[in-house]
């Protein structure tokens, strides 16, 4: 399966601390899940990762949770919201524990779609990702 990010980051804490590699986590899930196959209605997997504030001049354009299936491509997209506010000053591992626990949350929420896909092993898929995050915490911690 692939795997892809997109990242929407507004720029509303110019002094924050926040510097977290999604790139990299994005290229380490990538080649986990590579090979893996959850069945045949999904090719590929897009996270939405959103950071805004919460009560910024942003806000208002990035409310509404986004999940949807694109049949024809058989692309799966799920959205978060990643609020500044809570985010801005903390460290590096507070950051990816808070992202990654949004993002393994988010993929519960393929279970409430109304259109979704009929061949596609949602509890395999959240587990391996889960797995792969907690290897991925394991490597970043030790580097």
């Amino acid at each position: 399966m692939d795997f892809e990010i997109k990242t929407i980051i507004t720029e509303e804490y110019e002094d924050s601390a926040f510097n977290f590699d999604l790139i990299e986590l994005e290229t380490f899930l990538k080649k986990r899940l590579l090979h893996k196959n959850y069945g045949s209605s999904v090719i590929k997997y897009f996270w939405g990762f959103e950071l805004t504030k919460s009560d910024g001049q942003f806000a208002k354009f990035f409310s509404g949770d986004i999940q949807s299936w694109k049949t024809k491509d058989k692309f799966l997209v799920i959205n978060t919201h990643n609020d500044w506010n809570k985010l801005a000053y903390q460290n590096e591992e507070k950051v990816f524990q808070n992202i990654t626990e949004v993002f393994l949350q988010s993929i519960d929420r393929f279970y409430t779609m109304k259109r979704k896909p009929k061949d596609f092993d949602c509890d395999s898929f959240k587990k391996d990702v889960s797995n792969y995050i907690e290897e991925f915490s394991n490597k970043y911690k030790n580097n």
